[in-house]
């Protein structure tokens, strides 16, 4: 998962660097959510049934400009745009509470620091229980090793058909297709793969992109691209699949047909791959096999809380993966 790989210093398919901390509601890098000095008045606009870029003073239309280092996604000016169009009013209105009730909890937090030295009762970071933390959260052990046998389930049915039916592996000779000029029809060339991200892949390599819209797919960083590299004429290219009639994005199935990856790590120059023209002599270990990615499942279940897991989509997926598969 990109967050995992990130926060290893992971050489990953785009080379991310971690991105400037924000203020998760407007964007500013000057503060955090809890302190963010617009919350409590836009809150107030909305609660007197108004939108709050109706004021001109409002922070909406007076954005701060993106800093080095920061989100395309996260600053202050993409933040205000995404706000102001009326098509994200509603949102608008959800995250503004949901930022006004943490600025609340901050506030009842500090109260109860300085007005008492009552023991202040453990609570978990997980599931939002009370009496324990994270370290003896039975229901994050129990998500734990969901994940990890869905990963495990995962990887077996890639490695069935990665490896023992296509020989897909480094030194792997394949035919691949590759995008002519304008107007001009796409050039078969062999090319030796260089590259698997294997230690990277997991269950979030399918994620059924094109059957859902954007607001339904999983969150960029719990995404898990399968990206294969190989060298044709001289040039390092990403490999993708052919996308079947009307879909955006390519599917890799396994050897009984059914889905197995449709995210892939891509740039403007990938090839298509066509087919094995020599198989691997370097197959996957068998630890690959079984340890279900446990490092990287155990760092996401310590960083995000279950509600974060299931607004990203993680929990929905990771569902439809058990019933479809059966491993409850």
């Amino acid at each position: 998962m990109r967050a995992f790989n990130q926060s290893n210093n992971s050489t990953t398919h785009h080379h991310h660097q971690r991105s400037k901390s924000s203020c998760s509601y407007c964007g500013d890098v000057e503060h955090q959510v809890t302190s963010c000095p617009h919350v409590k008045s836009d809150w107030a606009m909305f609660n007197a049934f108004n939108i709050p870029c109706s004021d001109a003073d409002n922070w909406t239309n007076n954005p701060k400009p993106a800093v080095t280092g920061q989100s395309h996604w996260s600053n202050q000016m993409h933040t205000a745009r995404w706000f102001k169009d009326p098509t994200g009013w509603s949102k608008w209105h959800a995250q503004c509470e949901k930022a006004y009730e943490k600025i609340l909890k901050a506030e009842a937090r500090a109260k109860l620091k300085t007005g008492t030295t009552t023991k202040r009762v453990k609570s978990c970071g997980f599931c939002g229980g009370t009496g324990h933390n994270r370290r003896d959260c039975q229901e994050m052990t129990a998500l734990n090793k969901r994940l990890i046998r869905a990963n495990n389930h995962w990887r077996q049915r890639l490695y069935s058909y990665f490896v023992e039916e296509l020989g897909l592996g480094v030194g792997a000779l394949i035919k691949v297709k590759q995008n002519g000029a304008w107007q001009q029809p796409a050039t078969e060339h062999v090319a030796i793969v260089t590259s698997i991200n294997w230690a990277e892949l997991n269950m979030f390599c399918y994620t059924n992109n094109n059957a859902s819209g954007w607001n339904d797919r999983i969150h960029h960083n719990l995404q898990s691209p399968l990206g294969i590299k190989v060298q044709v004429d001289c040039k390092e290219r990403f490999v993708s699949w052919k996308a079947p009639p009307n879909k955006r994005d390519g599917v890799i199935n396994d050897v009984h047909g059914r889905p197995l990856v449709d995210n892939f790590a891509s740039d403007w120059h990938s090839v298509k791959f066509h087919s094995v023209i020599s198989p691997t002599e370097t197959p996957l270990s068998e630890e690959w096999l079984s340890e279900g990615q446990a490092e990287c499942v155990e760092f996401i279940t310590k960083r995000y809380s279950f509600d974060k897991l299931t607004e990203w989509k993680a929990i929905k997926i990771l569902e439809d993966y058990e019933k479809r598969y059966n491993l409850k």
